[in-house]
């Protein structure tokens, strides 16, 4: 998929603290309506990120001029592609790497594919009811499947199937 070139800062910036070993989102932040995001150590950025990799003020993301750009400002540098960056021009999704053993994040920009992943920080607190247990639903739901026929021969099969191994026969 081609890089789409976004068209304006008010669209959705999602930025994701990747796992090293998977590439799988640990963790999410999602911006709208902001020209400059900035990612380090220092309590004063907008994503902080506790990593002795990282410096107090590694990374500046910002709109300009249409597009968004990346600007290494730590002593730790910036790989993008594996090549140490002091700017560049990010695409639609771009992975880079806070120093060179540092944490890998990418940025995305627009619409995310399919549904967004979350984390324990960033889930709405209207989503946990979905979690929650219908108790009364649930005993229904498993009286249906005991009451049915199919359910009622396997629980036979499986009768005789341990009288048969056991060498107990059923006096009837």
């Amino acid at each position: 998929m081609a890089d789409r070139i976004p068209t304006s800062a008010s669209e959705l910036v999602t930025i994701h603290l990747l796992d090293s070993a998977q590439g799988h989102p640990m963790q999410t932040w999602r911006f709208r309506d902001k020209h400059s995001i900035v990612v380090g150590r220092g309590e004063d950025c907008d994503i902080v990120i506790a990593d002795a990799h990282v410096s107090r003020n590694h990374v500046k993301l910002q709109w300009d001029k249409g597009a968004w750009t990346l600007v290494s400002t730590g002593r730790h540098g910036t790989l993008v592609n594996d090549r140490l960056v002091a700017e560049t021009e990010l695409g639609q999704k771009t992975t880079f790497r806070l120093g060179a053993n540092g944490p890998m994040i990418r940025f995305e920009c627009g619409a995310p594919e399919g549904r967004p992943s979350e984390t324990i920080d960033s889930i709405q607190p209207d989503l946990i009811a979905m979690l929650e247990i219908d108790e009364q639903r649930k005993l229904q739901e498993a009286d249906d499947i005991a009451g049915n026929s199919l359910f009622r021969e396997l629980q036979d099969k499986v009768r005789r199937a341990r009288q048969s191994s056991t060498g107990d026969t059923e006096v009837h």
